[in-house]
């Protein structure tokens, strides 16, 4: 187990300083948040000692868990002691090199490009310009709506939250972006006419259709979708969806954008996501599992359709980062994905995401505090019938040892993400204490 050397009423102190992501700090005034200061396996350490079952995989990310910190610390040693840090601009140098040789062998056949970024909102704002300079550069500057789905979460930047079908996260920040059109999503009670799974593909496909007719298709660059959507509860694609919208987007000749920030490098039991459920895009965001969080990293991959436009007039992709393509996270990044191979935890996924699925819907059946399980692979929600019951539930949840997240932004889920590493005992202590924490959070 690795801690950090500083003494637990110490870090308290201290921690009354440090402003939180998408926390409300006022829940923490004269207080401490919790203090993460080790982990191992699938568990996380809380200052004081306490061990918890980390069931988001620390926001979707810790594919590989908490146990290889020394080998991912040798792999950023070694690129530090040959050579630190370049930007990307006009040059570049062997990890970022080796890393997109990795990624695109990964991606589908046609995914022969590679942007870095240093995370997830970065990467959609990046294929955002690169689908605008795509259709500038082919001569259609009218093209450049995107259609997204209603309660999709695309990332905090302005242009990303564009793309955000969520209106209590887009409310603060607009006027936004005015390029984006939003089209119902996958949850099946959208489309309570459809009695075989069939008509569900048919009618939702149709929904994205209509929004692309009513714009006009000669104004539309973009169909952008999470191949399973996460806001609202995993909320998974019909059977076919991925191929209909892949003609879709060729009828009307549109770019298919898959946003994999959360379903790339493993949760859904394949390298993308998209790959296993048919969609066929021509670009792909990633970030989080790429590195399993232990250095910031994401990026864009994308066909050489869509950069034939910019190597055709020699045009210049007008956007980059310092840290784009970051020698060190590229050099965890690679180590990340040497390890996941090394453990098979894509085969880890597919042997267990059928007891992973059965052990939720036990849960879901013994509380009469949930609607219904949900997802795919390791990636599962837990939808409750009252978002009153779901800061009490999580809490819960988390005394009994484990740890879940509260989405209260579409429908009222807990987002239950294992670490790809877990055995099916893990998972069965997840369930457990699930389990009783909703017994506790029921019985007030």
């Amino acid at each position: 187990m690795a801690t950090v050397d500083v003494g637990v009423d110490a870090l308290r102190e201290a921690a009354a300083g440090e402003w939180l992501s998408w926390t409300r700090m006022a829940d923490f005034d004269g207080t401490a948040p919790p203090i993460l200061v080790g982990g191992e396996g699938p568990y996380v350490f809380e200052a004081g000692g306490t061990r918890l079952l980390d069931a988001m995989s620390g926001l979707f990310t810790t594919q590989i868990g908490y146990s290889h910190g020394s080998e991912l610390g040798e792999a950023a040693k070694r690129q530090l002691e040959s050579f630190g840090f370049y930007p990307n601009w006009a040059a570049t140098s062997p990890a970022p090199v080796e890393l997109t040789r990795r990624v695109t062998g990964l991606a589908a056949e046609n995914l022969t490009r590679a942007f870095f970024t240093s995370g997830g909102s970065e990467a959609v704002e990046s294929a955002m310009k690169l689908v605008r300079q795509h259709w500038l550069g082919r001569g259609e500057p009218l093209r450049r709506k995107i259609v997204a789905r209603r309660g999709a979460y695309h990332g905090c930047t302005l242009g990303a939250l564009s793309l955000t079908g969520i209106p209590a996260a887009r409310a603060p920040f607009e006027p936004l972006l005015g390029d984006v059109r939003h089209a119902e999503n996958t949850d099946r009670r959208n489309y309570r006419h459809a009695v075989t799974d069939e008509e569900w593909t048919d009618a939702a496909v149709a929904a994205i259709e209509r929004t692309i007719i009513a714009e006009g298709a000669h104004t539309v660059a973009a169909v952008v979708v999470e191949p399973v959507q996460n806001a609202g509860g995993c909320l998974a694609p019909p059977p076919g969806y991925g191929a209909r919208l892949r003609e879709l987007c060729d009828r009307h000749g549109l770019l298919l954008w898959c946003d994999e920030v959360i379903t790339g490098f493993g949760r859904l039991g394949a390298w993308f996501g998209s790959d296993r459920l048919g969609f066929d895009a021509d670009m792909i965001t990633f970030a989080k599992g790429v590195t399993s969080g232990q250095a910031p990293l994401g990026g864009v991959l994308f066909t050489d359709a869509v950069a034939a436009p910019l190597l055709d007039q020699r045009s210049v992709y007008a956007h980059g980062f310092t840290f784009g393509g970051h020698p060190l996270s590229c050099a965890v990044a690679l180590a990340n994905l040497d390890i996941m191979e090394r453990l098979d935890v894509l085969g880890n996924v597919r042997r267990l995401e059928d007891t992973l699925g059965r052990l939720l819907d036990e849960v879901a059946a013994s509380s009469p505090l949930v609607v219904e399980a949900r997802g795919h692979g390791f990636f599962r929600a837990l939808e409750l019938r009252d978002a009153a019951a779901l800061p009490g539930a999580r809490d819960a949840i988390r005394k009994e040892g484990v740890i879940v997240r509260l989405d209260d932004r579409v429908n009222p889920c807990l987002a239950i993400s294992p670490p790809l590493i877990c055995t099916e005992e893990q998972l069965e202590e997840a369930a457990a204490g699930i389990t009783a924490g909703l017994q506790r959070a029921a019985a007030g």
